[in-house]
């Protein structure tokens, strides 16, 4: 899995939670919140608040993402 800003996480993407690989099912931006959030919201388990510059690992079709 490769480091990738929140911001550019797409639907289809596996990230990297607590140790666990989820599917993003959908990318929202938190319009409320000051500092540029977005939620990701995931095929299973809840949704993740994250600031859009947060880096994560992140997969994309089966290979780290650059």
């Amino acid at each position: 899995m490769a480091k990738k800003e929140a911001q550019r996480v797409r639907r289809g993407d596996r990230v990297s939670v607590r140790g666990e690989s989820r599917e993003v099912k959908a990318v929202r931006t938190d319009r409320a919140s000051s500092d540029g959030s977005v939620i990701l919201v995931f095929k299973a388990g809840g949704p993740m608040r994250v600031r859009a510059d947060e880096r994560l690992d992140v997969d994309r079709d089966g290979r780290g993402t650059r």
